[in-house]
């Protein structure tokens, strides 16, 4: 998550939606003028510039800092204070559900090798409603098959909370991952920052190597899962599983 205060913006970071990228891009914004150095993990970083949410594996309580990267829009609002959070631009980056739960199945799966991050994975995400589920992997099964019963099983990371306050969203402007550099750009005239297509950093590649097309991870079940759990991203951006 991010605070501008010589922009006047506030970014909330969603899950498996290219945020990190986001945030390398408006983080020199929310620092004193030279300060920033790109990094893909960041400790937390509060100055009169603005405020950068910590990014990486998050401590245990009562250690954890008091601004991370997903957070959620609630817990910002109340410690920024309600006259910044109404008074500044709020932006965040939505995905396809469908794609996004087939993208959480590949991190969670990479993961979940090493018991300690799992662990760590768990404590920072697991939430009502969906959580991180472990992957049961049976001899016999294919990729596919594992990711269907993952669904089936409620796996996924919730982040609506994002977003959302008491039911209704409450961020000014939404980025489509689907059209990421277009809508970096229309954020930047908003907060008038240059729009420099060459600076958006790429993290997290390579994790998802399956080439498999998106229609085919998915039955008429796990597809109406989905289509419940998401119906509100759903209807709001006009989602929808390739034929």
């Amino acid at each position: 998550m991010l605070v501008s205060h010589r922009h006047r913006f506030i970014f909330t970071k969603t899950i498996k939606t290219a945020g990190t990228s986001v945030e390398g891009y408006f983080e020199p914004y929310c620092m004193p003028e030279g300060e920033w150095r790109e990094s893909h993990m960041r400790p937390q970083h509060v100055s009169p510039a603005g405020i950068v949410g910590f990014r990486g594996n998050l401590p245990r309580w009562p250690f954890q800092p008091r601004w991370y990267n997903h957070m959620p829009a609630h817990r910002i609002r109340t410690l920024v204070g309600r006259r910044i959070w109404n008074d500044y631009f709020k932006f965040t980056v939505v995905r396809n559900p469908f794609d996004k739960l087939v993208s959480e199945y590949h991190f969670v799966s990479s993961w979940q090798r090493s018991p300690t991050l799992y662990a760590r994975l768990r404590s920072h995400f697991t939430g009502g409603g969906f959580g991180v589920l472990p992957i049961r992997h049976a001899d016999d099964s294919t990729l596919i098959a594992n990711f269907r019963a993952w669904i089936r099983a409620g796996g996924s990371m919730p982040d609506r909370d994002t977003y959302m306050i008491d039911g209704r969203e409450c961020v000014d402007e939404f980025i489509r991952f689907e059209n990421l550099s277009a809508g970096i750009a229309g954020v930047c005239r908003r907060v008038d920052v240059p729009f420099q297509p060459d600076r958006i950093p790429t993290y997290k590649t390579g994790i998802r190597h399956h080439r498999i097309p998106l229609r085919d991870y998915y039955d008429e079940e796990t597809a109406a899962i989905i289509g419940r759990v998401y119906a509100w991203e759903i209807e709001r951006f006009g989602y929808e599983l390739p034929s």
